[in-house]
């Protein structure tokens, strides 16, 4: 499991490996939220994004089964510009690779799909973690999304 708690005062991102699962910074300065961990705006948002990024990671997770380049470049761009947005760097980072790796024309890798999934597992641990999310909420949201 990732550790998601602060290194020093100054540092309020989760680190995974070497990259950053969640950087709240940029979760708390979004607009509306004013850096309020208890912010309604905040909890608005955490709800549409897990719903969608769940909906999304299946997504994906299929259309590296079947082979769908054009199916995984649209929800790639869609997941590495929503993820970046609320401050999920790592998987954000990990979609923008994948994505150019598309573009260019070059293939994937069979366990990519798996990797966009672990990404998203680790992004749900910090909001766990960070106390973003209770247990229950966060299944709930996960449950909306589903289709």
């Amino acid at each position: 499991m990732p550790d998601t708690a602060s290194a020093s005062a100054d540092s309020s991102s989760a680190a995974c490996g070497a990259g950053v699962v969640l950087d709240l910074t940029v979760l708390l300065g979004l607009p509306g939220v004013g850096r309020r961990r208890d912010s309604p705006v905040l909890k608005r948002l955490l709800g549409v994004f897990v719903a969608e990024m769940g909906r999304n990671v299946g997504q994906v997770r299929a259309a590296f089964a079947q082979g769908d380049r054009q199916a995984l470049a649209w929800l790639l761009h869609r997941m590495k510009s929503s993820a970046t947005a609320m401050g999920a760097l790592g998987l954000g980072s990990l979609a923008r690779r994948l994505e150019a790796r598309l573009k260019a024309g070059l293939p994937l890798a069979p366990d990519d799909g798996a990797g966009i999934a672990r990404a998203w597992r680790d992004v749900r641990q910090a909001f766990l973690d960070e106390g973003l999310l209770g247990p229950d909420e966060l299944r709930t949201l996960e449950a909306a999304g589903l289709p």
